[in-house]
């Protein structure tokens, strides 16, 4: 899946009419809809962050505002995690409480950017 990066200095200069500007905004916001029910619900945090935003002077974009979007969009290396103020981690279902674990990493989603590119070729559905 590749990267779209905007040249929004172009953009700036094209200069705005309405009907572009609401077909823009409801593209993103199809986008922004799809993006939603694609993306991965443990809390539901994450999908609920999922917004279009305006960008001053001209066109919109979709952006995901939870802590752990770029987690999720990019996936981690394997890490260690360790315990921030009690001496050992714990969890229901754990055997006992342990020192660290050692994460194998999570896979990227690329969520948003597959989200686009459905949006892009008119899929209504994944």
């Amino acid at each position: 899946m590749g990267r779209v990066e905007l040249n929004q200095a172009v953009i700036n200069r094209l200069g705005s009419w309405g009907p572009v500007d609401d077909d823009i905004r409801n593209r993103a916001r199809r986008v922004q809809a799809m993006a939603r029910g694609r993306g991965p619900i443990d809390t539901g945090d994450y999908v609920s962050s999922i917004d279009t935003e305006r960008l001053e002077p001209h066109g919109w974009r979709v952006i995901a505002r939870d802590r752990k979007s770029a987690w999720i969009e990019f996936g981690t290396r394997p890490h260690i995690i360790r315990p921030r103020t009690a001496g050992v981690l714990w969890w229901p279902g754990a055997a006992h409480p342990v020192a660290m674990v050692r994460h194998p990493g999570t896979r990227p989603t690329e969520n948003l950017a597959e989200a686009l590119e459905l949006a892009a070729r008119g899929t209504t559905h994944t």
